[in-house]
């Protein structure tokens, strides 16, 4: 399939480029949104939509792989190893705001963690966090192991999304709220009241 994607040009990777742009909305909007929807979304037929991804599960995939893209690239943006690690999560959770949706939606698609490929390119944007946090200046608890960090990282990253999605709070408070849980803990100064 790659060879397919890499040797389209002009309409058709404008057509395969607008199809994937409308299923990272439609499918981070609403989880059971039908291959319709997305066609609609991207305003192409359904049978147009079938000669790209043939069944369902085609388009989960290519989505699942276009997001982890995403992910790795927003990591890279985030300059991973260029000061701090606090100031490199903080960055990493700034540019991954606007994956939340879609994101928490590959997460939760059974299709998708049944891919051997997906699977390993979903292990491969954990390993970008795991990286990050294995630097000797990470300075982590040492009571945690660091799979615990990584995935209190990302259950953080879920909170803000879900807390944007909702309207609870601003963007710069979301990324506050989240930097502030990840390297303080929900206990405040004073926990001797507990």
């Amino acid at each position: 399939m790659t060879n397919t994607v890499d040797s389209e040009t002009g309409a058709r990777a404008r057509t395969r480029a607008a199809i994937m742009e409308a299923a990272l909305v439609v499918l981070g909007r609403d989880a059971q949104a039908s291959l319709s929807d997305v066609a609609a979304a991207a305003e192409v037929g359904r049978t147009t939509l079938h000669r790209y991804f043939p069944e369902r599960a085609d388009l989960l995939r290519a989505v699942a792989r276009q997001v982890a893209q995403r992910s790795l690239q927003a990591i890279e943006r985030a300059e991973p190893h260029t000061g701090p690690v606090e100031a490199v999560l903080r960055r990493i959770v700034e540019e991954h705001l606007e994956l939340g949706p879609i994101l928490m939606y590959l997460y939760t698609e059974p299709v998708l963690h049944s891919d051997p490929v997906v699977v390993a390119e979903m292990t491969t944007m954990e390993e970008g966090i795991d990286e990050i946090l294995a630097r000797p200046d990470a300075n982590l608890n040492p009571q945690l192991s660091r799979a615990w960090v990584r995935r209190t990282f990302w259950g953080l990253l879920y909170a803000g999304w879900e807390t944007a999605k909702n309207g609870e709070m601003t963007r710069h408070q979301i990324v506050e709220a989240i930097m502030t849980t990840l390297t303080s803990g929900v206990y405040g100064s004073d926990s001797s009241a507990l």
